[in-house]
């Protein structure tokens, strides 16, 4: 049994099957789910303590913040009350409150209000002219930020949300709309920065991405779209905002800066499909799940959606995830046109490469993974991959670890074209892989 960034892993030798929906790197994630009880909200132990506190003191207040106004025409509003389940979660916990891994904002069918506090922030940086930017980005992207209330049944979670168009678009995280189950939930309302609440139809989930893009009727309102960034340009130490509604503080914003730009996280508690992510200092708590990560700018860089367990059941302070903007536009934009996105497929298993150290035992070659081998008239296979070959590269970025690849190859589009660079014995070559659609070997 082994680690991997708060995930217990444990099976195959370590062997990546790829000519299937990417697994992860050692085998399958052992996870346990959050006890879920008829009637209650299930969450995560790392979340539960009654010691647990917000984000420290704000460093600083958005400029003439106002209470966002009430909506009369729904006299819609969020539950004060909530219902912790006690369960162990050893590993990353999603940025939402639910269920599991993921869900969002706590919600019982307790009708008093909680109060607002809109604009209210809370950052890691003491620089007082970025600070000062936090605030001018935060008031322009709250605009584009709005809270998802969803629920099934008895059980009832939520999160966050960006507006994508004026057409009513919104994009949040799958474990959000579906309360980690595979279904969407039964009822999803859609709260906006003016305190309107609209109930939300989805146009498509992805699981795969833990993307969902859901549709709320635009008609009357003026929808503020999100700005979409590069998050290829995102440097290590730039400072990032991040916006939503966590534990029902609806349009609360907290500040950090970028820790590292090419991680590759596990999508899901299974730990069966990796994507691009940026791991970040910024504090990501529950209901934080799939509102907007920002740079000073106020384009949108990042999905927030994940936290990092510590080994005692709690949270690790200054280290959590979003998904990769570049990556986040492509599927919701597959999403709208046609109803689900694509993901690329090798038809390759792959492994960490072991290196002899002439001592009888091995390590990792500090730099690829190996082709432990290539499935027949695969995309690999015709390629030109073969059984041995180490990739270094893929798309220009060091590959040094099989959940990377798997990342990379999960990230791309359905019938794009995959550079890698491999090792052939003493030789080095480049090999374009035109990739298949990994929904089809299902």
């Amino acid at each position: 049994m082994t680690q991997n960034n708060g995930w217990s892993y444990g099976g195959n030798d370590g062997v990546t099957d790829v000519t299937r929906p990417l697994q992860n790197v050692n085998g399958q994630a052992s996870y346990q789910p959050a006890n879920q009880q008829q009637g209650q909200n299930a969450y995560p132990q790392a979340y539960a303590s009654p010691g647990y506190t917000y984000p420290q003191a704000a460093a600083a207040q958005v400029a003439s913040a106002q209470s966002a106004p009430q909506n009369t025409d729904n006299n819609k509003r969020y539950g004060a009350g909530v219902v912790l389940t006690a369960a162990l979660l050893a590993a990353l916990v999603g940025g939402g409150v639910g269920a599991g891994v993921g869900g969002g904002i706590a919600a019982s069918n307790n009708s008093s209000s909680s109060s607002s506090s809109r604009g209210s922030v809370s950052s890691n940086i003491s620089n007082s002219s970025t600070v000062a930017g936090v605030a001018e980005t935060a008031k322009k992207v709250l605009p584009s930020t709005v809270t998802i209330m969803a629920s099934s049944g008895s059980t009832s979670g939520g999160g966050s949300g960006v507006v994508l168009d004026k057409d009513g678009h919104i994009l949040t995280n799958h474990h959000v709309v579906t309360l980690e189950s595979s279904r969407e939930a039964s009822t999803i309302e859609v709260r906006l920065s003016d305190g309107t609440v609209r109930t939300a139809s989805v146009v498509g989930l992805d699981s795969a991405a833990d993307l969902a893009v859901l549709k709320i009727n635009p008609s009357g309102l003026d929808l503020q779209p999100i700005t979409w960034g590069d998050s290829s340009k995102l440097v290590s130490g730039e400072a990032v905002v991040a916006l939503g509604a966590p534990y029902r503080r609806s349009e609360s914003v907290t500040a950090g800066v970028v820790s590292n730009v090419n991680r590759v996280q596990p999508a899901d508690a299974k730990g069966q499909n990796y994507i691009p992510m940026i791991q970040v200092d910024v504090p990501i708590n529950h209901g934080n799940s799939g509102g907007p990560l920002v740079n000073l700018k106020g384009e949108l860089v990042g999905i927030n959606a994940q936290g990092q367990a510590s080994q005692d059941g709690g949270t690790a302070d200054g280290m959590a995830f979003s998904i990769t903007s570049n990556y986040a536009k492509r599927i919701s934009s597959e999403i709208i046109a046609k109803g689900k996105a694509t993901h690329g497929y090798l038809g390759a298993s792959v492994k960490n490469s072991p290196a002899d150290t002439g001592s009888g035992s091995s390590k990792l070659i500090p730099g690829g993974v190996e082709i432990a081998s290539v499935e027949s008239n695969s995309p690999a296979a015709k390629a030109g991959l073969r059984s041995g070959d180490v990739v270094i590269e893929a798309d220009g970025h060091a590959v040094t670890k099989s959940d990377e690849l798997n990342g990379t190859v999960r990230a791309a589009a359905a019938g794009s074209d995959l550079k890698l660079k491999i090792k052939r014995g003493s030789s080095t070559h480049d090999i374009t892989v035109t990739l298949g659609d990994a929904d089809s070997q299902k």
